[in-house]
């Protein structure tokens, strides 16, 4: 077995298993559009899913457009494609994960949404 491969998986975080996941086979027009779509779906700030698409195209796992290459849509690259297969064994407890992490901090916002707005107009009960 090819050593980098190993070792690429050993330091993948559980975000960048999470982003191939989501990438998963499809051709993706642009990673600006994927990078909304992660921001929206799990709550991860533009930032850090624009750090981990940096980090797996430099591991040689997906590509995407540059400055120079517009127009290149976000796509697994052949090892990635190899990356997907062994992070998708885990992929319902892995997705199950971030969801749960988000879905509790979005229940904590509205929850202090809803307080606020019942001090203020007195109908906390």
């Amino acid at each position: 077995m090819d050593t980098r491969v190993e070792d690429r998986k050993t330091r993948l975080g559980k975000r960048e298993q999470l982003l191939l996941l989501e990438i998963g086979r499809d051709r993706i027009d642009t990673a600006s559009s994927f990078v909304n779509y992660m921001e929206e779906e799990y709550g991860f700030s533009k930032s850090s899913v624009w750090y981990n698409l940096k980090r797996l195209k430099e591991m040689g796992l997906l590509e995407f457009a540059s400055r120079e290459e517009i127009g290149k849509p976000l796509s697994l690259t052949k090892p990635g494609m190899e990356e997907l297969s062994r992070v998708g064994r885990g992929r319902e407890e892995l997705v199950r994960g971030f969801e749960s992490v988000y879905t509790q901090r979005m229940r904590g916002i509205g929850a202090g949404i809803q307080y606020g707005i019942s001090q203020r107009y007195g109908t906390f009960r």
